[in-house]
């Protein structure tokens, strides 16, 4: 019975004993099961990351792929924007639910950089700065897509690395759970579900990257080291009209077919590139490096035309999924027939097609160049011709700029009748042609070639029924005797043509005896451009009086030269220099602030007078010369009345229409006007009574010898009383005697000026002249 007992009580012990050992391995189950569950929950996390991730790279890939589509000129910006904003908000979406808070950041902030820089790509795009955009896409964008780019692989490797410790961990409690019994099952399903969770990406990963290889304009090709292809992406099979094949493997025999061939074909892709690029992409091909890939420009053979692409060769010969060659093609065509007409268009006139100063220039160099490598002989000089139409500014004022450009279209066709195949024929504007002759020989012969050429331009031209003449004007510069230097050779040519056209000629050669642009000129010219900031400018004021009452009316202020070096330099040495070089519009500018601050300082002084400046007729084309006159009267506190600005009868011939308005625009100022040296030039009574002036000046060529003349007594006369009937007043210049200031007095002449009243006085002189001065009476007394 004890027995019994003792073996109940055992059983009792060990009963006791298994279930503590059962609960014990119950526990230790349900902890391995617990922490084998939460390793399975993390690996599961990892996994998820790592998809999600791989879907980012995917969303990246298509926004890149989007901004090709805009930069290559495919699409426009705004086609792609609704597509890119639905990418980005579906790469945010995966970015939170991926990583940690701070990774997040860090990857969104990254993303932001990237999404900003294509922004800026599009917006460059979409107002047509392409060359902009295309800086931006080097400088910006592709550096950002890298460097998201690189934190998804570091992100992903992080992942990986996670699913990898979860994985060995989970295993661990797997092999407990088996030692306990109950964990195989479990270990396998999880194997299995984590299979299926990888298989699951990677058909999700494969579907986002065909989707993106199927809407891209790129073509993607697979091909051995040979150039055979065995994959061609739509696009490709598309542009390449290959027919009968999917996107997948083109497979059979025949080497070296070309584009169009169907099912069964070898599609080989050096057939398609053209003759001249095969070379390039076949080392291309042979050299390629599985760590480096190389990209080559070639032409390619499409379904209708021939195309310019950058294909980049990749070598994933070693990938499984691929087993190639990768060539991703890019359109470049468009951007090279863009840069080739931008080129074309740097380098040629727009209306004529013939090229211009630019090539002209280029195509001398090279000429020289030529010529001086081969030695000098006979038939090695160049000669440049420079051809100015005449008469050809009659034909657009009377018949219109379109007949006028007709004419100039016809010039290239008229010269060639006469010139070499090799000639050059450029338009370096306006009505102004150049032909280089190349090797002409001598000079002889540029001068009878110049001939000819003028005998053509005068033969009668047809435009649009019209018969129209012109006359030419030509200037003859020779290689070796002229100069050896392009800028120096198209300068003389330049003097040349002008002196043909001044002293009607035709045809002139450079002389250095006609060259106005001589070493001493230059080297005055930069004297000016100094003096006008170094105040070595002065001015002269020469009297003026009323012939009636002998008050002096007003003075013209005509500028003077101190030169540290030179001494006085008188006007007619410097002025026409700055006329010709575009310094006439800072020179006048200096005359009026001298004129206007010695007008506001005799102001101050209670002798208010009325000042007279010149203006050339540079002046008179500068559309923004009253606000300067404006803005100097304001500057010095001068009324517009107390200034007298003159203009010349031949300036204001040079652009009648241009000159009125800005007379007019003077005249509204307050400003006075008055017409100089009138009677010498050719200013019609139609013009006279259109400009709003107050005032005619005599010429001084009549008045100095109306006492000797009595036909240029009679013009001065003439010239008073048209002046007086037109609401004028009239003043005469160049009194050098009495006899004449008593006859102006008798022709009613209101002013007068001469070296009789005053020669020009400096400011301080003049001023003493001005307190001493007796009138006209008593000056003709003292004088007498």
């Amino acid at each position: 019975m004890r027995k019994r007992r003792n073996i109940s009580a055992g059983h009792r012990i060990d009963g006791s004993r298994r279930i503590v050992a059962v609960a014990a391995v119950l526990v230790l189950f349900a902890a391995v099961m617990t922490i084998t569950l939460s390793l399975k929950s993390v690996g599961e996390q990892s996994v998820r990351t790592e998809r999600d991730l791989q879907a980012i790279s995917a969303e990246l890939h298509s926004q890149d792929a989007l901004e090709w589509r805009a930069i290559s000129g495919r699409v426009t910006p705004y086609d792609v924007a609704e597509e890119l904003t639905r990418s980005r908000t579906r790469a945010r979406v995966l970015t939170t639910r991926a990583e940690s808070s701070s990774s997040s950041e860090k990857l969104a902030s990254a993303q932001d950089r990237y999404d900003s820089a294509v922004d800026d790509e599009l917006r460059l795009l979409s107002v047509g700065r392409t060359q902009e955009a295309e800086e931006v896409d080097e400088a910006e964008v592709d550096p950002a897509f890298d460097a998201v780019m690189d934190l998804l692989q570091e992100h992903s490797g992080a992942a990986s690395s996670a699913a990898a410790r979860a994985q060995w961990l989970s295993n661990a409690g797997i092999v407990i759970t088996v030692a306990l019994g109950l964990g195989l099952t479990a270990f396998v399903e999880n194997r299995r579900r984590r299979a299926q969770l990888r298989r699951d990406a990677e058909r999700r990963s494969e579907a986002r990257y065909r989707a993106l290889i199927d809407r891209s304009s790129d073509l993607v090709l697979v091909s051995d080291r040979e150039g055979v292809l065995s994959y061609l992406s739509p696009s490709a099979q598309r542009v390449l009209a290959v027919t009968g094949a999917g996107a997948g493997t083109v497979v059979g025999a025949g080497a070296g077919a070309g584009a169009g061939a169907g099912a069964g074909a070898v599609l080989n892709v050096l057939a398609l590139v053209h003759e001249s690029d095969r070379d390039a992409l076949r080392v291309a091909l042979q050299q390629v490096h599985p760590q480096r890939g190389v990209t080559v420009d070639v032409r390619l053979r499409t379904d209708s035309s021939m195309r310019t692409l950058a294909i980049s060769v990749q070598d994933l010969t070693s990938d499984p999924a691929v087993g190639g060659l990768v060539l991703t093609c890019h359109d470049l065509t468009e951007r090279h027939e863009l840069q080739q007409q931008l080129e074309h268009r740097a380098l040629h006139d727009t209306l004529t097609g013939l090229p211009n100063r630019a090539l002209l220039a280029e195509r001398f160099a090279q000429v020289l160049g030529a010529s001086a490598d081969g030695g000098a002989g006979t038939g090695s000089a160049t000669a440049l011709l420079l051809i100015d139409l005449d008469r050809f500014k009659e034909i657009n004022d009377t018949l219109g700029h379109h007949y006028g450009d007709e004419l100039l279209i016809q010039i290239d066709p008229r010269l060639r009748q006469v010139l070499r195949a090799g000639d050059t024929i450029a338009r370096l504007g306006g009505d102004e042609f150049a032909v280089l002759l190349a090797g002409v020989g001598d000079l002889e012969t540029a001068v009878a070639i110049a001939y000819e050429l003028q005998e053509v331009l005068t033969l009668p031209f047809e435009v649009e029924g019209v018969t129209l003449d012109v006359e030419a004007s030509i200037g003859i510069a020779l290689s070796g005797m002229h100069g050896d230097d392009p800028a120096a050779l198209m300068q003389r040519a330049d003097v040349a043509m002008y002196a043909a056209k001044q002293h009607g000629v035709g045809v002139a050669v450079y002389d250095s005896s006609i060259d106005g642009h001589s070493p001493e000129r230059l080297a005055l010219l930069g004297d000016l451009r100094r003096a006008l900031s170094n105040d070595e400018l002065i001015l002269h004021y020469q009297p003026k009086i009323a012939v009636d009452t002998g008050e002096v009316c007003g003075v013209e202020a005509l500028v003077r030269w101190q030169h540290p070096q030179r001494g006085m330099i008188a006007p007619d040495d410097f002025i026409p220099l700055a006329e010709n070089t575009g310094l006439i519009g800072p020179l006048t500018t200096r005359v009026l602030e001298l004129a206007l601050g010695q007008a506001r300082r005799w102001v101050d002084a209670g002798e208010a007078l009325q000042v007279a400046v010149n203006l050339s007729a540079r002046n008179l084309l500068d559309e923004r010369l009253d606000r300067h006159v404006a803005e100097l009267l304001t500057r010095y506190g001068v009324a517009p009345a107390l200034l007298k600005l003159e203009v010349t009868e031949s300036a204001v011939m040079v652009d009648p229409v241009r000159a009125r308005a800005v007379l007019q625009r003077l005249h509204a100022l307050g400003v006075q006007l008055s017409i100089d040296d009138f009677g010498a030039g050719y200013t019609s009574l139609a013009h006279l009574k259109n400009l709003p002036v107050s005032e005619l000046k005599v010429d001084r060529s009549f008045v100095a010898t109306m006492q000797t003349d009595s036909s240029n007594a009679m013009i001065v006369r003439s010239v008073i009383e048209l002046g007086h009937n037109l609401g004028l007043s009239a003043v005469a210049e160049g009194v050098e005697d009495a006899a004449v200031l008593k006859a102006l007095a008798g022709y009613s002449c209101d002013v007068a000026q001469g070296y009789h009243v005053s020669r020009p006085l400096p400011a301080d002189a003049f001023e003493r002249w001005r307190a001493a001065w007796p009138g006209i009476a008593e000056h003709q007394a003292i004088a007498g």
